[in-house]
């Protein structure tokens, strides 16, 4: 398989990495509008680098283009390479908005390739465990899911912009969001959420000028009465640790992460459960798109998926805008 990589930033160097450690697969065709990036990522994987979107992809017999970018132009990449019959890859969250989001799921089907969003932390080793104890009914229900991650504000100033990556609530939020659907097997279903600006005259953000929600606590319940209780802060001063806190909370069972595996906690009985060291960036989802790309099974993490978690967040801003709870549609839960 040829794999054309758009964004040559992190993200892209993860996403090539992860391509290229494939036997069976090549980075011909690489991206960037800055041409130092987009050339050293071509001379580490021996890919072409081109100047624009347009020749990256049509590239010769490029089969799947893994797109980077930052989120405002996630939309125009996919499309383009979907009219152009490739497979696509896409970083989440999906897109800024439900109608970017639904034109690249149409343009996925009528152009007969795969969509899939890269919500790697459904092949980590205890959410697969956290599922696997749902299912079985250990933790009884419904059950709580308390997340809370707190960072200096972000190098990468995209993350902090309204018009290109949205904040955590877009740009972070939709990982957890997912994990509560995979976890559960059941749809959002309202969202009330509180939000402020914790990045506001820190130095690193002084010339961003539209600057996104960057703390937010966020109550998501789910179909069942399953809820997730979420509070993300990218706004703490530079060089502040990074703090996070986690824990699955059911009638029967608390489960949390300790290094190297997970603590449950029943009564005075404790269990620990031993964790495979998490895949490297979006590998688990590389594999399950070209199982899909060669007929062996349905695609897992599909657009539509994608376009659920953007839902559940943009959800979350209108509570935070209106001080009200907001009840996501059914059309957008499908």
């Amino acid at each position: 398989m040829k794999i054309c990589i758009l964004g040559c930033g992190d993200m892209g160097k993860q996403h090539a990495a992860a391509w290229a450690a494939r036997d069976d697969c090549e980075v011909a065709a690489v991206f960037d509008p800055d041409e130092s990036r987009r050339q050293q990522l071509a001379d580490s994987t021996g890919a072409k680098s081109y100047a624009t979107v347009e020749e990256a992809i049509t590239h010769q017999d490029i089969d799947i283009v893994s797109i980077c970018t930052p989120v405002c132009f996630h939309a125009q990449a996919a499309i383009l390479a979907a009219q152009n019959r490739k497979h696509i890859l896409c970083e989440k969250p999906i897109a800024l908005t439900l109608q970017d989001a639904d034109a690249m799921i149409d343009a996925a089907a009528r152009n007969n390739v795969h969509l899939a969003i890269s919500f790697q932390y459904r092949g980590f080793s205890k959410h697969l465990h956290y599922r696997r104890l749902f299912q079985e009914g250990a933790f009884g229900s419904p059950i709580f899911f308390r997340v809370a991650d707190i960072r200096e504000v972000r190098p990468k100033l995209a993350m902090h912009r309204r018009s290109m990556n949205g904040g955590p609530i877009i740009d972070m939020a939709p990982h957890l969001f997912d994990l509560m659907r995979f976890y559960t097997d059941r749809e959002p279903v309202r969202v009330f959420a509180q939000g402020h600006v914790f990045g506001k005259n820190k130095p690193r953000l002084a010339n961003v000028d539209d600057l996104a929600i960057d703390a937010a606590s966020i109550d998501l319940t789910m179909q069942d009465g399953h809820v997730a209780q979420i509070f993300l802060n990218w706004g703490m001063p530079e060089n502040f640790p990074g703090q996070s806190e986690e824990m699955l909370i059911g009638p029967d069972l608390c489960a949390r992460p300790l290094p190297g595996g997970i603590e449950l906690l029943r009564n005075k009985e404790k269990q620990f459960l031993a964790t495979e060291p998490d895949p490297k960036g979006p590998s688990v989802r590389i594999a399950d798109l070209l199982g899909a790309v060669r007929d062996e099974h349905p695609l897992q993490v599909t657009g539509e998926d994608g376009k659920i978690a953007l839902a559940v967040s943009l959800a979350a801003l209108e509570s935070i805008d209106t001080d009200r709870v907001v009840t996501i549609p059914s059309s957008n839960r499908s």
